[in-house]
C-alpha cells in the first residue's frame, strides 16, 4: 500500500507501482467517488470507447427533441381523460 500527500492544489500523486497495476496513464479520466467520510474510490475510464457513443451519456448531453407543443391546459385535460379511462 503506498501513501501519498495532497498538494496545495489538492492534487495527489498515484505511486508508480499502482500506475502500472492499472494501467492509468498521464491524461486518463478518473471517477472519483466518495465512499464516506475519509475514503474514496477511483475507478479509471475506458477510453477506448467514445463517451459520446455511450447511450446514457447521449441521454443527458442531447435531450429529446419535442416533435410538437402542447399547451398545458391540453395536457391537463389529456391527462384527466385518460386517468378516467383506466
Amino acid at each position: 500500500m503506498a501513501t501519498s500527500k495532497v498538494d496545495q492544489k489538492h492534487r495527489i500523486v498515484i505511486d508508480r507501482q499502482t500506475r502500472a497495476k492499472t494501467h492509468i496513464k498521464a491524461g486518463d479520466t478518473v471517477i472519483i467517488e466518495p465512499l464516506d467520510n475519509h475514503s474514496f474510490k477511483v475507478n479509471v475510464l475506458d477510453t477506448s470507447e467514445k463517451v459520446e457513443d455511450d447511450p446514457f451519456w447521449k441521454m443527458l448531453h442531447k435531450p429529446a427533441k419535442i416533435k410538437h407543443y402542447i399547451p398545458p391546459e391540453k395536457l391537463e385535460e389529456y391527462m384527466e381523460e385518460t386517468m378516467w379511462q383506466e
